[in-house]
């Protein structure tokens, strides 16, 4: 029985083995649009370390619920961004998903308003109408502890917060730092918002689905040789001035 037992275990492993090295294509998605901060970082660098393990790497944008929804069924092969601690913050609802573990970007989500405020922790936020993307788990968990439910508005994106709070109709933005920068650069309607105070440094990883989970240490390996070997750097580096 011992040994059956055995022979069942090395078939399993070899089957394993066998399906890691037949994947020619992964597809990831995200719920941020591919030309923002965030995805314009992690897909070409996703894009190199599958590139270095033989696979095809291809990303799409999806509303942030559908899109993992979408990876934790299996429909879809990972997810391109989402905070360490992506889990805790979900409270285990998508357990198929595995940390491709070496953070990609570390980013700052910060406040904005046109009022005259200093934000300087979450707590800051209980007296105010706020505003955020949907799907970002990160900031519905820390808001959800602090503000009234009915004090908050979540929306498709970061320009429809933006356009509420130019319009008056809510006091705060919450999103990632350099995306909000881009968005007020970008419009000059907005002209009269500005950043108000920091919140919450993230770390930022990709997710794969189970399916593919002898995968995970491999592209997690991969992208820990490219930051020693300099490449990540450059992609960094590229990457920043074409944002400029």
């Amino acid at each position: 029985m011992k040994r059956l037992f055995y022979l069942l275990l090395c078939i399993c492993c070899i089957l394993q083995s066998l399906n890691a090295q037949s994947i020619k294509e992964v597809t990831f998605s995200g719920g941020a649009p591919l030309d923002t901060y965030i995805p314009s970082i992690t897909v070409p660098v996703l894009t190199e370390a599958f590139k270095r393990n033989g696979i095809e790497f291809k990303a799409l944008h999806l509303p942030s619920l559908r899109s993992l929804e979408s990876t934790n069924a299996g429909i879809l092969d990972g997810e391109l961004h989402r905070v360490s601690n992506f889990h805790e913050v979900s409270r285990g609802r998508y357990p198929n998903l595995i940390k491709i573990d070496s953070d990609l970007v570390h980013v700052w989500v910060v406040a904005f308003s046109t009022n005259n405020i200093k934000i300087n922790s979450w707590k800051d936020l209980k007296n105010y109408y706020v505003s955020y993307y949907r799907g970002r788990k990160n900031i519905t968990a820390a808001l959800q502890n602090v503000v009234p439910k009915k004090q908050i508005f979540r929306v498709n994106n970061d320009n429809k917060a933006f356009e509420l709070l130019n319009a008056g109709r809510i006091d705060i933005v919450v999103t990632e730092r350099n995306q909000g920068n881009k968005i007020l650069s970008k419009y000059p309607k907005f002209s009269s918002i500005n950043e108000v105070g920091q919140l919450q440094q993230s770390k930022i990883f990709s997710y794969i689905n189970k399916k593919h989970k002898n995968l995970a240490p491999k592209i997690a390996q991969t992208i820990n040789e490219m930051k020693n070997d300099g490449t990540f750097e450059k992609l960094i580096e590229k990457i920043k001035k074409n944002l400029k």
